[in-house]
This record gives C-alpha cells, sequence and structure tokens, in this order.
C-alpha cells in the first residue's frame, strides 16, 4: 500500500507546448498589470498624478500618421507653451488618453504605446484612432511598460525555433526532457582567479 499516493509520473511537457502555454499567460500578466494601475491610479487626483509623473495634461492632437503594422500614430504637444512638463513617461509605455477634464476614473478615448517623445511632443502608437474628442484639450495617463512583456515574447519566440549554439544549446533538449543529462569526459583544469591561494584551499 502506498497510502493513496500514485506513482506515476507525469510526462515532461514538450517545448513547443511549453511556448504556447506561457505566451498567453504573458499577456495576461501584461493586461493584469494594466488593470490594476488604472484601478490604483483612480484613487488619486489628477493633480497628484501630474507631480507623480504618471500623467500630461493639457495636451492637443497636432498630427496623426499610419505607421508600421497599420498602427496610428497620434502626436500631442502642449496647449501651455513649446515644451512638454516633467513627467516619467518612456518609449513603450502603455498609455491611456482621455479628455483633459475627464474624472480619474473615467472610461479612455483610446490605449496606446509611446511611439516617440520630445522635449516639446509626445508621440503614441494606436491600433484605431479615437473616433471623437480629439479637438478638445488631453491628458496621457502611463498604466504599465511593455519592455518586459516584449523581451519575455521575444524569447520566447526565439527559444521556439530552437537553441542550436550557445551554452544552452545542450541544456534546454534535458530541461525538457529530450535528451539525458550528461556528465562532460574531459578533464576540467581548475584556474583560480586568487593566484595565492595555498594547496588546502585549493583541494576544497
Amino acid at each position: 500500500m502506498n497510502g493513496g499516493k500514485s506513482n506515476k509520473k507525469s510526462s515532461p511537457i514538450s517545448l513547443q507546448q511549453f511556448v504556447s502555454t506561457v505566451a498567453p499567460l504573458i499577456d495576461l500578466e501584461k493586461e493584469a498589470e494594466i488593470s490594476a494601475s488604472i484601478s490604483s491610479g483612480s484613487s488619486r487626483s489628477i493633480e497628484a498624478a501630474q507631480k507623480k509623473g504618471s500623467t500630461i495634461l493639457n495636451l492637443k492632437c497636432v498630427d496623426v500618421q499610419t505607421g508600421l503594422m497599420g498602427k496610428s500614430l497620434l502626436e500631442f504637444q502642449s496647449t501651455k507653451g513649446d515644451v512638454l512638463p516633467p513627467h516619467k513617461f518612456g518609449p513603450h509605455d502603455v498609455v491611456v488618453l482621455k479628455p483633459n477634464k475627464a474624472d480619474i476614473g473615467s472610461p479612455s478615448l483610446g490605449q496606446g504605446v509611446v511611439y516617440r517623445l520630445k522635449d516639446t511632443s509626445i508621440t503614441v502608437a494606436f491600433d484605431d484612432i479615437p473616433e471623437e474628442g480629439l479637438n478638445i484639450p488631453l491628458r496621457l495617463e502611463k498604466v504599465a511598460n511593455e519592455v518586459t512583456y516584449r523581451r519575455m515574447k521575444d524569447t520566447l519566440v526565439e527559444l521556439s525555433k530552437g537553441v542550436q549554439k550557445g551554452p544552452a544549446a545542450d541544456l534546454v533538449p534535458v530541461l525538457f526532457g529530450e535528451t539525458q543529462p550528461a556528465m562532460s569526459k574531459k578533464d576540467v583544469t581548475l584556474s583560480p582567479f586568487n593566484k595565492n591561494l595555498d594547496h588546502s584551499q585549493l583541494s576544497h
């Protein structure tokens, strides 16, 4: 008797199964971070958000262009001067666009990613151009950064192609149960960084 416990071992997940499982989870994590950021931001005042650098107020849309992959690039400038106010926005930050005087928790006109930053303007890539509201003073709210998620997705893509060279070339097949671990048959000569170690220290 084994106390009701099963000795059956689960079969290892394949590389392609791992990639297809993790990829949508990364998207879910990104959306969860955005939702959490929007929810936490709803408890702050607009003025506090601006002082923190997570909101840029008093913007106007000055240009609309079509970018790569059909994205709409909207360029915004300040309505109160030539230079944007101090902020903590950066390329690949996920932002939402809202009317300047809208409540902090109000629905957005659209969600996009910061494409380009200048002292005098900020350009955001949107999947679709907001149907209305671009002819009034606007504000942008920072909700997340896309860099981390993009790097993870890129890593999955490279992993799915198979690692052909480098230190991981032999490790990845072992991790996914495709091959058995093997010991190196080569004699390894220890070359310590500290040349002053005595024999007793080297033997340990």
